[in-house]
């Protein structure tokens, strides 16, 4: 072949990987670009660096004081020799994920892309390809979503502030910051037309600066500009509810009540959750991991409150993904095989509060039940549903119809004797229209008793929540309560103030006697400590004391006291007795 036609060739396949790479779809308005990820509710994070080499977390450098010197010989060790990018998009696939979302970028500075602005990466290291464009290829090839993780800190770019306080050989003052945004930005351009459509650009790391530092504006029209349609999160601009962000990002919690923005309508979010205990890169040392029944309600409440799931995995250094993980997110496959209608395209529920343990969601005029403990009499019962319900049919049994009945308000739904999924078992009612559900609170009995179980109890939080809603043995229970943050609570509705008589059903291990906690309604506070202690599974009731209710809507709350630690309880249920 002649040499100018040698040359041509090989400027023509470079310019079809270029096109390949290029952004192909229109800019969308707005309120348009976030409805794919809206419908997608269940996404796959990935922590990949050269702290997996260490097997320890992905703070590793900043944990254990690691001299950059030292870092750099074990970033130079990763060689993913087995990574095979579409054995992870089909991973991700067959557990019913719908975008993924990898780092190119994580605090340490390790770049997992080759590129042209820092020789600290994958550059470095013996491998000679780039796990970006790889795995963007396959998930291209396998028409799913990818998305990148940035990390706005940076602790090995020589310009960027503040550095570590441990950090001997680093000047905690100096740098140049200008210069290291510029570096920040020219990455950004690469990942943004080098790797085709870039569905989301995930920051991190944004908690040491302003938006107005590290030009947040600046770096938002610029990825509007390359790519309109990218989505962006909203830690570019520090977390603030309302920012030019397009979802919010609570971090190894559900919230509550899902977000509003500041006018109270429902924001986006994403909750980010790792599959094992704390760490999201890979750990070699993690024992503790969610269970498949864990994860599987974990999304259905994240979706129920209007939200996404990104659920993490950290893969080893190799390329492969650890067990644990990949057996987890086929058991979610599993059931999203049966149940993905109740997921998809859903919105969140019509319901504040259901008096079964379970989550609600809706699409169009089907209303999706979730029944997490299936009742011993058969009787699910629907409240304040204004609807009229034209049939109703378990998702795993399709042909076989449920009888209804009316109750005042309510519906009620008379169930088969066996749940179908022990996890999670969906019951899809056909409406006359969309949803439409009244309040629901907690109103005394005929004989002026509230009863108020933890099947039915929100869960105010923070940051790394712990706390989490369990059954075991006809129990529904609040497990995993050793963080003062975590906080079950009630909406009640009392039709007139009056004292009511406080008993705390619970069960409890010795470590935990003594411990302290309170139930509270606004400035009414009953404090107690836990005596019985029979075991984890072992449930009886103290009375603890006399709390004046106010009259109307109030809401009813339990907390522990002290640090965290010890498990203080399985909260099995609040009761108040009217004192006559």
């Amino acid at each position: 072949m002649p040499r100018i036609h040698s040359r041509l060739l090989l400027l023509a396949l470079a310019l079809s990987r270029f096109a390949a790479a290029q952004p192909s779809q229109p800019p969308l308005p707005p309120d348009q670009r976030t409805v794919w990820w809206q419908d997608a509710k269940f996404g796959m994070f990935i922590h990949w660096g050269a702290y997996a080499v260490i097997g320890r977390d992905e703070w590793a450098r900043n944990i254990f004081h690691i001299p950059e010197p030292e870092y750099e010989e074990y970033a130079r060790q990763l060689n993913p020799v087995n990574f095979d990018p579409f054995a992870w998009v089909d991973l991700a696939q067959s557990a019913g994920v719908r975008y993924m979302v990898i780092t190119s970028k994580h605090h340490e500075g390790f770049s997992m892309f080759r590129s042209d602005v820092s020789d600290y990466g994958i550059k470095m290291t013996p491998y000679a390809g780039d796990p970006l464009k790889m795995l963007s290829d396959a998930a291209r090839a396998r028409r799913m979503p990818l998305g990148f993780y940035y990390s706005i800190m940076d602790w090995h770019h020589p310009d960027y502030r503040p550095k570590r306080d441990w950090e001997s050989d680093h000047p905690k003052e100096g740098g140049d910051m200008p210069r290291y945004l510029n570096f920040m930005r020219s990455q950004l351009r690469e990942l943004l037309s080098r790797y085709g459509d870039v569905a989301v650009l995930w920051f991190d790391g944004e908690w040491e600066h302003t938006p107005e530092e590290i030009d947040a504006d600046g770096v938002y029209s610029m990825i509007r500009e390359m790519q309109p349609n990218t989505l962006i999160n909203d830690r570019l601009f520090n977390r603030k509810t309302g920012s030019r962000g397009d979802f919010g990002t609570p971090e190894q919690f559900v919230p509550a009540t899902g977000i509003t923005d500041a006018n109270g309508k429902p924001a986006l979010w994403e909750s980010c959750v790792t599959i094992n205990t704390s760490s999201w890169g890979y750990n070699r040392y993690e024992t503790q991991f969610k269970t498949n029944r864990d994860l599987i309600r974990m999304l259905i409440d994240v979706v129920s409150k209007g939200g996404n799931l990104l659920l993490n995995i950290g893969p080893r250094p190799d390329g492969t993904i650890q067990p644990e993980f990949v057996s987890r997110l086929q058991a979610m496959g599993a059931w999203m095989k049966v149940n993905s209608d109740s997921i998809y395209a859903t919105r969140a529920s019509p319901f504040s509060t259901l008096p079964f343990f379970g989550r609600a969601t809706q699409k169009g005029d089907t209303l999706y039940l979730h029944v997490f403990q299936w009742p011993r009499d058969g009787q699910l019962r629907v409240p304040a549903l204004q609807n009229k319900v034209l049939s109703a049919h378990l998702l795993a049994v399709p042909g076989a119809p449920i009888a209804i009945a009316r109750d005042k308000g309510d519906v009620v739904l008379t169930l088969p004797q066996a749940a179908p999924d022990e996890a999670a078992s969906v019951i899809a009612l056909e409406l006359d229209g969309p949803p439409r559900a009244g309040e629901f609170r907690f109103h005394p009995d005929a004989g002026g008793m509230l009863t108020l179980g933890a099947e039915s109890a929100k869960i105010e939080t923070q940051f790394e929540q712990r706390a989490k809603l369990d059954n075991a043995l006809g129990h529904v229970f609040l497990t995993q309560w050793s963080k003062p943050q975590d906080i079950p609570y009630w909406d009640i509705e009392l039709p007139r103030a009056g004292k009511y008589q406080v008993a705390i059903s619970y069960a409890a291990t010795k470590p935990a006697i003594g411990s302290a906690y309170s139930v509270l309604d606004g400035a009414a506070n009953l404090s107690a400590a836990v005596k019985n202690a029979s075991g984890d599974w072992v449930f009886s009731e103290d009375s603890i004391g006399e709390l004046e209710l106010p009259a109307g809507k109030s809401q009813v709350k339990v907390k522990i006291a002290g640090k965290d630690g010890q498990n203080v309880m399985q909260l099995e249920r609040v009761t108040l007795k009217p004192v006559r």
